[in-house]
């Protein structure tokens, strides 16, 4: 019986790794390819510093060089959201039409008002967990090591 229950718990552990999923593979194919595809929904977004910051952390922490598309506004939206792009980056406000379509990361700057403010932040496609995780944590080191500076 303790053997059963031991060997239960090995193979519950072991399925531990396979979560968070991505039901379109995204981290894995990423890992294969060493890269991953990006855009800007608007090009002015190229100059803040916080995009360089991002790519970089998420290319150290994917071992994945970012490939850069051209594009800008609901394209770049509508191609992330097909999953023909792993990344987008771009201003939004909390009102944004593509916020149940696609997941947002924590903001890497806000601008704007109070009442109506602008985050900079990245985007991916809803589902790829693992992804979302991944781009999640290095928008939050690169915000916090900001602060610490």
């Amino acid at each position: 019986m303790k053997q059963g229950i031991i060997a239960i718990a090995f193979l519950l552990l072991g399925a531990c790794d396979a979560l968070p999923r991505d039901p379109a593979n995204t981290s894995d194919r990423i890992a294969r390819s060493h890269s991953f595809t990006v855009a800007l929904t608007d090009s002015s977004v190229r100059a803040a510093p916080e995009v360089d910051r991002l790519i970089r952390e998420i290319e150290r922490r994917t071992k994945a060089r970012a490939q850069w598309r051209i594009g800008s506004g609901e394209l770049v939206l509508q191609q992330l959201d097909d999953g023909t792009l792993d990344l987008a980056i771009g201003r939004f406000t909390a009102e944004s039409p593509w916020a149940t379509d696609v997941a947002f990361a924590p903001a890497l700057s806000t601008t704007g008002s109070k009442d109506s403010p602008i985050e900079l932040k990245a985007a991916m496609r809803n589902g790829e967990n693992r992804w979302i995780m991944t781009v999640e944590r290095a928008s939050r080191a690169i915000t916090q090591e900001a602060r610490e500076q």
